[in-house]
């Protein structure tokens, strides 16, 4: 918030004790607006104003230090609201690769939360995904360089890099520190998948919405109503959004006919109400949202909600209802300015708000399946060298929890006597990279207590359009 210029003082202000004085001023820019103001009322010249003062040091301190108008830049953007910011040229090369997915990197979708940037999903078949990363670790360094505090275009700039090189992340996981080298591989562009589930559901999942957004999508619905499908599971969950008119041309294949969206801007002969045409819709939605499903993922799930094509699942979402403009410069920098707001189909203001779901349903977690691991017999003690299934067994489990990232196989290399002396040394037991007995009933006794997330909103979803849940692959 800009503060108001301090008011005219008289000549007596001068005779204020120092210690006084002292008190009433406080740190920078106070500091700087006071002085500026003394100034113009005491200088010579009566036609030198508070204004003339800060913009010619402005000038000044800009000619000697180029680099701070970057700054002020930023900081005067930023200032406007959480979403308006200014990009360097490199910045804004790099924001176009990020929403449209174009890079080499580990396969992992990411978001900010707090001080960290969090896994939110790993692609499959990945290198986090093979390596075992999970949803929920948090980026604490990578390559060694701390990036606590640091933005998602910053920590996807030095996560990704050219097609098969390496890079060291460390994450965060139960308070502890977990290290990965992975390497990069192409990760796909697209921003849709879909996949046709057991009794003729389909289920689409949309990670963001980037400019080929729509015909990724439109693919994947003409297969599946080649396939005779007519109900679908659509996940925007953890879809922080992107592109608007994406999510509106989306919406346009969908939605039946009438509102899809109503926009006003500033300049109110850009405000427009956009429209579908479809006469005859041909499925039916269920939509999963969360409370990081956010601004053009909330466009598309609530024209489908108030159409009655569709029944919103999960979470109340984000509540971004405003529009950003991107305007790029001369020079190749750039900045994203809100320009105007949105309303849904039903004429709601969400922003701030969010989309309320027709069922608000929250995953649960449960104990993990100790069914689908190996088990420890407690009877031999293997070392490097050896082949035993007590070696599966612990590779399973340290994989799990995260100290080890090598293939799954009853072997025991010198690598997994590495993870083994490491789970040994944090959990107060003789650290020597044995798996002895008692570091096999120690591993056993912290695995049962893990818990995983159920996702019971995508179980809500199959079960709403007659799915049994035994035969949903989770």
């Amino acid at each position: 918030m800009k503060k108001k210029l301090v008011s005219l003082i008289t000549a007596g202000v001068l005779f204020i004790s120092s210690s006084v004085f002292a008190e009433t001023l406080s740190p920078g820019y106070d500091l700087f607006e006071r002085m500026s103001s003394y100034g113009a009322n005491m200088y010579i010249d009566d036609s030198v104003t508070t204004d003339y003062i800060m913009i010619e040091a402005m000038k000044k301190v800009i000619n000697e230090d180029p680099d701070l108008a970057v700054k002020l830049i930023k900081a005067g953007f930023e200032s406007l609201d959480e979403y308006t910011e200014y990009y360097t040229k490199e910045e804004f090369e790099l924001f176009n690769k990020n929403i449209n997915n174009v890079f080499y990197g580990i396969g992992v979708l990411i978001q900010e939360e707090g001080d960290y940037i969090t896994v939110v999903s790993c692609v499959e078949d990945g290198a986090a995904s093979k390596a075992g990363v999970l949803p929920g670790d948090k980026i604490a360094k990578v390559d060694g360089v701390d990036v606590k505090g640091a933005g998602v275009d910053k920590v996807q700039d030095l996560i990704v890099g050219e097609l098969g090189t390496d890079v060291t992340v460390t994450f965060l996981r139960g308070g502890r520190e977990i290290e990965f080298t992975l390497t990069r591989s192409e990760v796909k562009g697209q921003t849709v998948g879909g996949t046709i589930l057991k009794n003729n559901i389909g289920y689409i999942q949309i990670i963001n919405f980037a400019a080929n957004t729509a015909n990724e999508f439109s693919k994947i619905i003409w297969e599946f109503e080649m396939a005779g499908v007519k109900h679908i599971i659509l996940d925007l969950r953890n879809n922080p959004g992107g592109y608007f008119d994406a999510a509106v041309d989306i919406a346009k294949m969908i939605v039946p006919e009438g509102p899809i969206v109503e926009t006003v801007f500033r300049d109110e002969s850009s405000s427009e109400v956009i429209y579908s045409q479809l006469k005859n819709p041909k499925f039916d939605f269920c939509v999963l949202i969360n409370r990081n499903s956010a601004s053009a993922s909330e466009v598309l799930a609530s024209a489908i909600g108030d159409s009655g094509i569709g029944h919103l699942v999960g979470e109340i979402s984000y509540g971004k209802g405003v529009i950003q403009s991107m305007f790029e410069m001369w020079d190749g920098t750039a900045f994203k300015i809100t320009t105007g707001k949105y309303f849904t189909r039903n004429g709601l203001d969400i922003n701030g708000n969010g989309i309320e779901p027709h069922e608000y349903v929250e995953n649960s977690t449960k104990p993990i399946d100790l069914t689908k691991y190996s088990t420890f017999d407690y009877k031999t003690k293997p070392k490097v060298g050896d082949v035993s299934k007590n070696v599966l067994a612990a590779k399973e489990r340290l994989k799990v929890m995260g100290y080890y990232n090598g293939e799954i196989n009853d072997v025991f290399e010198a690598e997994f006597a590495d993870a083994i002396y490491k789970f040994q040394e944090e959990n107060g037991l003789g650290a020597y990279g044995v798996l002895d007995v008692s570091t096999q009933v120690k591993m056993e006794n912290i695995f049962y207590k893990i818990e995983v997330e159920q996702d019971d909103q995508l179980i809500y979803a199959y079960e709403y359009f007659g799915g049994k849940v035994e035969d949903l692959e989770l």
